[in-house]
């Protein structure tokens, strides 16, 4: 099963190149946010610090996207049925493309992430190398939380679907803007609140994402897997 994540990666990443470009032009935007706010802010204004978040977090939700794609074109096309023939269940089928989407979403981090030291490294200050190392933690939190929330409730929702339509990415846009948009705002309600309210958020679309996966079993039956 583990080379099927790396199978499953590389058919995402051909499946929706649009998509792959949007998630990596938004994960560039966030970058130079932060690049900016490192050299000419630093730490004199440390509520700014959680824009750039939002960007590379909608940036991993946009560039893992076409794992849904994948899955709803998999179903479709008996993919899903020969899985299923080999022996996989249901928490196989959805713990794969989890996992694809998971580890798309590591790579596109780790790019971010570098870039992210790199900026609080070229500051010269603690205090901002410290809020970039912050910046850092809340996009992991958030950014993975809503990546899982999003692949797991697109894969569930398009298992029941009765009929062959597409993978309804507005709707999966739909299920992780609301955890993502509000912290563009997040700077007007000071620092520690602005933290809060993230973190929240972390727990709730986690907390909502994990239950799908323990529950995928029981609330979808094999023959919804067929196409």
């Amino acid at each position: 099963m583990q080379s099927s994540v790396l199978i499953f990666a590389k058919r995402s990443l051909n499946l929706s190149k649009i998509m792959v470009g949007m998630g990596l032009a938004l994960a560039g935007l966030g970058i130079f946010v932060i690049f900016s706010l490192s050299l000419l802010v630093g730490n004199s204004n440390a509520s700014v610090f959680v824009l750039p978040v939002s960007f590379m977090a909608l940036g991993l939700l946009l560039f893992t996207m076409p794992v849904t794609l994948l899955y709803v074109y998999d179903k479709n096309n008996g993919v899903l049925e020969y899985l299923l023939s080999l022996g996989w269940n249901q928490s196989d089928v959805f713990k794969q493309y989890l996992k694809t989407s998971l580890s798309l979403a590591v790579i596109l981090f780790t790019g971010e992430g570098a870039a992210i030291l790199i900026a609080g490294a070229i500051s010269g200050a603690i205090s901002v190398f410290r809020l970039d190392l912050l910046v850092l933690i809340l996009t992991a939190f958030l950014g993975f939380s809503v990546v899982s929330l999003v692949t797991m409730a697109m894969m569930a929702f398009s298992s029941l679907q009765k009929q062959r339509v597409g993978a309804n990415t507005p709707l999966g846009m739909a299920l992780g803007v609301p955890f993502i948009f509000p912290t563009f705002y997040l700077s007007f309600i000071g620092f520690i609140p602005e933290i809060i309210v993230v973190l929240f958020l972390c727990v709730l679309a986690g907390g909502l994402s994990a239950g799908l996966f323990l529950l995928s079993s029981r609330l979808i039956r094999r023959e919804k897997m067929l196409p």
